[in-house]
């Protein structure tokens, strides 16, 4: 007898993970928080974007600190179904590790930049506000080895399942590994200036398949049975 192909089980929560992370819009488009983390800008003028944005500053924090969560609600929907497709979840398991830490940073990230604002309207001394600000930009260009790897990890696990269309999984290995690269040399571009970092951050188009590959996973999940 032929060999029983394997039948995906769905889960809804991973499209609600993906809607609630990509929520982080909400705060993009309204919160006003101006130009965070600030980079390379002169000392007068990170004090300057602190103080006149120190409310919106404060509000995309706390809102960050909640939608952001989704993308580990992602990465658990896709292992559960994994699970209990009958799939191995080795891979699967790693990408939710790996997605916790991005989250982590990115979620410190900005509370430092809360921190920053705070201490700007409040009239503190320069010198700390700029401290704590550079300290958060650099969380924040942390994220990106472990968001690559947890994407890179997901994917492949779905590609071995052989449980998901072959474009999805391609699309999600192709951002994982250009998340990889971006994870290695932001740091060092980082901080060999303004050049070197804008031209690794064209890397960070990257997202634009993340986005397209999550979105894609979290329908064909929530369309099929649980």
């Amino acid at each position: 007898m032929a060999e029983q192909r394997a039948r995906l089980v769905g889960n809804r929560w991973t499209l609600v993970g993906a809607i609630l992370y990509l929520s982080e819009w909400v705060a993009i488009a309204t919160f006003h928080a101006g130009n965070t983390p600030t980079s390379f800008l002169k000392t007068d003028a990170v004090v300057a974007m602190y103080t006149s944005h120190a409310g919106g500053v404060a509000a995309a924090a706390s809102w960050y600190s909640l939608v952001l969560l989704g993308r580990i609600l992602f990465t658990v929907g896709i292992r559960d179904s994994l699970k209990r497709s009958g799939a191995d979840t080795l891979l699967a398991d790693f990408a939710v590790g790996a997605m916790a830490v991005s989250v982590v940073l990115e979620i410190a990230a900005y509370a430092l930049a809360g921190a920053a604002a705070q201490l700007a309207h409040s009239g503190g001394d320069h010198s700390a506000i700029v401290a704590v600000d550079a300290a958060g930009s650099w969380l924040d260009i942390m994220i990106f080895a472990p968001i690559g790897m947890s994407i890179l990890a997901a994917a492949y696990a779905q590609l071995r399942s052989r449980l998901f269309p072959a474009w999805l999984c391609w699309l999600g290995v192709a951002s994982g590994i250009a998340g990889c690269v971006l994870g290695l040399v932001v740091g060092p571009a980082f901080a060999a200036g303004p050049g070197p970092y804008q031209t690794v951050q064209m890397l960070s188009l990257v997202t634009l398949g993340f986005w397209v590959w999550m979105l894609a996973t979290g329908i064909i999940l929530f369309r099929r049975p649980s």
